[in-house]
């Protein structure tokens, strides 16, 4: 995955969740998945659609990810229709996040209302979109060419990574670093299904081989920091954030974890500006970090300003089940 953003321009309309029947959701959903679905089924789906696309374009290809409090929780590819769906129940402050041939486009925070199912659709103006690629330098680290086999195999280990079934994914993307030793995004999935196994050292092993071959791999980065930190080897993963600020400053999990990294060795100093900024870039997927910065500040006997930070979490977050404890907190030591 890569997080180099595209101007937020080219996204025309996100639409909003409207009412239809029972019967009819099921009906779409079983054509947009394939699936039988009852219709109690929580799901978040949607459709990515291009205006502009000429018979004679490439067909781009379109990932979404589903973010739950800033960090990614499910990534899919979008079929041939342009059509997504997560298994999960919708939750206000989550976020969708839109990629186009593995560049970022944008991010829609979700608005549950009350109901099991959600739908976000979204369309690109594409000749303003090719327009604005264009204009920019894309990084290398957000495209690697595959041979047919190994894409189907990416595709495999990557639907094993979503479902859980970590050996799978090993397996599959083991086997495309053995069929091409130089595909850093498959040994960064692979380092993530070890990971996930528990296999640390095997897992920064794969991660240290992805940054061999391309330093600057955000998502390579980020995650053998947080391996680091499940470590308690807080050095390295301060060091290992920094180069992933440095790779990408639009990067709020980079500064996030970063901060955490200070936090844990207890130099909240030195905690506070990424963590303040890792808010600025994603200031509803990054709401719980407010709630951090008044912990550190009220540990500090700064009240005045740890009750500030809770006066702009409830700002974000108004129904909280600890709202009323915040609020109280607030009006004893707000200034």
């Amino acid at each position: 995955m890569t997080y180099y953003s595209v101007c937020f321009a080219i996204l025309l309309a996100f639409a909003s969740n409207y009412p239809i029947t029972a019967s009819a959701q099921s009906d779409e959903l079983r054509e947009v998945t394939g699936l039988p679905f009852s219709v109690d089924q929580p799901v978040i789906y949607g459709q990515v659609t291009f205006r502009g696309l000429s018979s004679t374009d490439n067909r781009p290809t379109v990932h979404v990810s589903l973010l739950v409090g800033g960090s990614s929780v499910e990534r899919m590819k979008a079929d041939d229709r342009g059509y997504f769906y997560f298994l999960r129940t919708p939750r206000n402050g989550s976020v969708l996040l839109f990629e186009v041939n593995e560049v970022e486009v944008g991010r829609q925070v979700l608005m549950a209302g009350s109901g099991a199912r959600l739908r976000q659709d979204l369309e690109i103006n594409w000749p303003a979109y090719r327009k604005s690629a264009q204009s920019k330098t894309v990084s290398v680290t957000s495209i690697y060419e595959r041979i047919s086999k190994n894409e189907k195999l990416f595709a495999i280990g990557t639907a094993a990574l979503n479902k859980k079934k970590n050996s799978d994914a090993a397996q599959a993307f083991k086997q495309i670093v053995d069929s091409d030793p130089k595909d850093f995004v498959a040994w960064t999935e692979l380092g993530t299904a070890y990971f996930n196994e528990g296999k640390i050292s095997d897992a920064d092993a794969a991660y240290e081989k992805a940054l061999d071959l391309m330093p600057e791999y955000i998502v390579a980065l980020i995650n053998r920091g947080k391996l680091q930190l499940v470590q308690n080897n807080f050095e390295n993963a301060i060091a290992t954030f920094s180069s992933a600020v440095k790779a990408d400053p639009a990067n709020a999990d980079a500064y996030h974890y970063l901060g955490e990294s200070y936090l844990r060795i207890k130099l909240g100093s030195k905690a506070v500006a990424p963590l303040n900024e890792a808010i600025r870039l994603a200031p509803i997927e990054k709401a719980d970090l407010h709630l951090r910065l008044a912990a550190l500040y009220n540990a500090a006997g700064a009240k005045d300003k740890a009750a500030a930070e809770y006066k702009l979490f409830l700002q974000k977050m108004p129904n909280h089940p600890d709202k009323d404890k915040l609020t109280k907190y607030i009006n004893e030591n707000i200034k």
